[in-house]
């Protein structure tokens, strides 16, 4: 019998260990997580200075170039960056790595991926690489009618939903039954902003309204105009959130 107890609490001990070795082992770290860049749009033939937002990628060492050959990636630093109160940080990311990148002139939009390395790989992400539409930066303050900027078709508008509630106007000039195609270029390439694109005509009359597209954050809008003048595009955050990571790439040309 006393042989039975000492077996009992051999096996009891040997469980107690076993317990806590499973306790001392190392918490394995969630790998890297690329949501988008700052700035949003990524210019080919230039060297400019990135900031990659995501999770988990304070540890970054690494960035890797996946679809532009003769690339060049420089590592910066990384760091946690704080999450602003209410802000989901699955969208907006608690860290970032900086880097300085140089694409090749013949970059094509749609093919460069950014993979960082820390621990381990993280996801492809597919940077918004600028084409050759016309470019603008947007510019303050265009937050209303009165001083909606000026644009030219065709064009691509470089820009932020700089804080909370922040409106863009922007105003062209169009022809009766000129077929206009608006498109924003934000969420699909990582952006939290959950764009919403208003249109008007020169009597501020409302001529569409969209939210979401084809399953996507970022709305599109093709319309007919209605007349000769003025019309104007105004693009907010769904949820009236902003900030200098909140960076979109505004299109709006002939259908």
């Amino acid at each position: 019998m006393r042989s039975l107890v000492s077996i009992v609490s051999l096996l009891a001990v040997c469980a107690a260990t076993s317990s806590q070795e499973k306790k001392a082992e190392p918490k394995k770290e969630p790998p890297p997580k690329v949501l988008y860049s700052i700035p949003l749009v990524v210019k080919p033939g230039q060297k400019q200075k990135l900031a990659l937002r995501g999770r988990h990628l304070a540890s970054v060492k690494d960035v890797k170039v996946v679809g532009a050959d003769g690339a060049k990636v420089r590592v910066i630093g990384a760091k946690a960056v704080g999450v602003p109160n209410n802000y989901p940080a699955d969208r907006v990311g608690d860290s970032e790595v900086e880097i300085e990148l140089e694409l090749p002139n013949d970059a094509k939009p749609g093919a460069v991926k950014l993979i960082a390395a820390g621990a381990s790989d993280s996801n492809e992400y597919r940077l918004l690489v600028r084409d050759n539409l016309p470019t603008a930066a947007e510019k303050e303050d265009n937050g209303a009618f009165g001083s909606a900027q000026l644009i030219a078709l065709p064009v691509a508008v470089e820009g932020t939903i700089k804080g909370e509630r922040d409106v863009d106007v922007f105003k062209f000039v169009g022809k009766k039954g000129q077929k206009v195609r608006i498109e924003v270029q934000a969420a699909r390439f990582g952006s939290p902003l959950d764009g919403f694109l208003t249109v008007c005509d020169a009597n501020r009359n409302i001529l569409d309204t969209v939210d979401d597209a084809d399953g996507s954050a970022d709305p599109v809008v093709t319309l007919t105009l209605p007349g000769d003048g003025a019309y104007y595009v105004s693009l907010i955050d769904a949820h009236d959130l902003g900030g200098p990571n909140f960076g979109y790439r505004l299109i709006v040309k002939p259908d």
